[in-house]
């Protein structure tokens, strides 16, 4: 089995296990906070955030690695600004003891932040410098309810991915709802090869399905 579509199961039972589009009013804890949501105090040679910096993460961000492993923590983090006010550069400055959140962090902070640049003594744009810290907090754990999530494709020739679709149904399908996105993040993988070793097409189906049954209660330990 190619690797992407071990990866591609991984992240539908993830999914499974921590999203619920149809959870009532209450948000789980999470997503990602920004320690400190509102621009800092203006200071010589500081950018200023154009928007809510609360808004560069979500809890659809959450590193699937860091999930597995059950991490969480703050990355504190700085980066400089160039004068038409995009990161030019981002730097972790305290670790929150896991690679992916750091990671995480810094990436997703140069893609989405976009800031009022710093200004010189003649108010022109100068590169400037921002800091501040993300706090992961686990999203919380929904169990998966019963029903199926059935993922097909067919891997080209050249290893490109076409016609892919997926197909939810059941009770599950509300917590995998947001899965649209799979599709386009699995572009590319090793195409299959026939027996001359030349690559092949080949059509793709992968089921998932979730059943629940109600078990007795343990019996209580003897005194």
């Amino acid at each position: 089995m190619p690797k992407c579509m071990i990866s591609l199961s991984i992240i539908l039972l993830a999914q499974a296990a921590t999203v619920d589009s149809a959870a009532p009013v209450a948000p789980p804890p999470g997503p990602p906070v920004i320690a400190s949501p509102f621009p800092l105090p203006v200071q010589k040679g500081a950018a200023r955030p154009m928007d809510y910096p609360g808004n560069w993460t979500t809890t659809a961000d959450y590193p699937v690695a860091a999930l597995r492993a059950n991490e969480q923590g703050t990355s504190a983090f700085s980066v400089i600004v160039d004068k038409a006010g995009r990161v030019k550069e981002c730097r972790i400055t305290s670790s929150s003891g896991s690679a992916p959140l750091d990671e995480a962090t810094c990436r997703l902070v140069t893609q989405r932040a976009r800031f009022f640049p710093a200004v010189d003594e003649q108010n022109n744009p100068i590169e400037g410098t921002y800091a501040n810290r993300i706090r992961w907090v686990l999203p919380a754990v929904t169990p998966p309810e019963p029903g199926t999530a059935l993922t097909t494709f067919i891997v080209e020739l050249d290893g490109s991915i076409s016609d892919c679709s997926v197909n939810l149904t059941g009770a599950t399908a509300r917590q995998l709802s947001k899965l649209g996105n799979t599709c386009a993040s699995t572009a590319r993988m090793d195409p299959y090869k026939g027996p001359d070793g030349k690559p092949v097409r080949k059509r793709v189906t992968m089921r998932i399905e979730v059943m629940t049954e109600a078990i007795a209660a343990p019996a209580p330990s003897a005194p």
